[in-house]
């Protein structure tokens, strides 16, 4: 059986006792191995010593609200974990979409809340990774979906910009990609743009910000299509 690693940072006992009971009346109804580690302060998350698969993080500390750009600075660490904010204020979690968390949770939680929480994270954890066939003039390879930023077509070519700052060039069809890209990751923005929602920073004045700040355009008649697609994925 595996083992996942569940850390709990929050600032307020309470909240972590709750979080805990939570967290093993989950491990114990699903028969699925858990271990709980308690933090009480984000900063501790930055010690290279601490690891965890799923992370459930209060955005407030003292005052403070230190959670987001701690989460921020984990990322760019290289840390891949599970991110879940908690915060009390809806207005929070708006703000939180820049430290590219999983799921938001708004005080105060259910066991059901947690439970659902709990079984979208490790279904993620335990996702196969899916690879993309990119045919380059008389060269043929393989691409991690996960590493695509977008693909988008101009002047009859299509050019896939992956995460590592290569660009590949194909005569390949933006719906043949579209029909081999995880269709919960990837949706068009325009008819020329097809965009890893995974990656989605910002949706403003018809533009679609990456978390690189690469501005994407949003075409009117794939806007609403995009949006329901960009929501569907932040709740999975």
């Amino acid at each position: 059986m595996k083992k996942y690693t569940v850390c709990i940072c929050d600032g307020e006992s309470p909240i972590r006792n709750e979080l805990r009971k939570y967290i093993l009346q989950y491990s114990f109804t699903y028969d699925t191995d858990i271990e709980i580690m308690e933090l009480d302060s984000a900063e501790k998350l930055l010690d290279p010593e601490v690891s965890y698969d799923i992370l459930f993080l209060d955005i407030r500390f003292n005052g403070r609200d230190i959670g987001i750009d701690v989460v921020e600075r984990l990322r760019t660490l290289g840390n891949t974990s599970v991110f879940i904010l908690i915060t009390a204020l809806k207005s929070m979690s708006i703000d939180g979409y820049r430290a590219e968390p999983f799921r938001f949770l708004l005080k105060p939680f259910t066991q059901e809340q947690i439970t659902a929480v709990l079984h979208a994270c490790i279904s993620k954890l335990n996702r196969t990774v899916t690879y993309v066939k990119v045919t380059s003039d008389s060269l043929t390879e393989l691409i991690r979906a996960d590493k695509i930023m977008y693909i988008y077509s101009k002047m009859r070519k299509r050019y896939i910009v992956c995460t590592d700052g290569v660009t590949i060039s194909t005569w390949q069809r933006l719906n043949e990609f579209m029909d081999h890209l995880p269709t919960d990751k990837f949706a068009y923005s325009h008819k020329c743009y097809i965009v890893n929602l995974d990656l989605v920073d910002t949706v403003r004045n018809e533009k679609v910000f990456l978390t690189d700040s690469t501005a994407i355009p949003l075409g009117m008649h794939y806007k609403d299509s995009f949006m329901k697609a960009l929501l569907s994925n932040v709740n999975t």
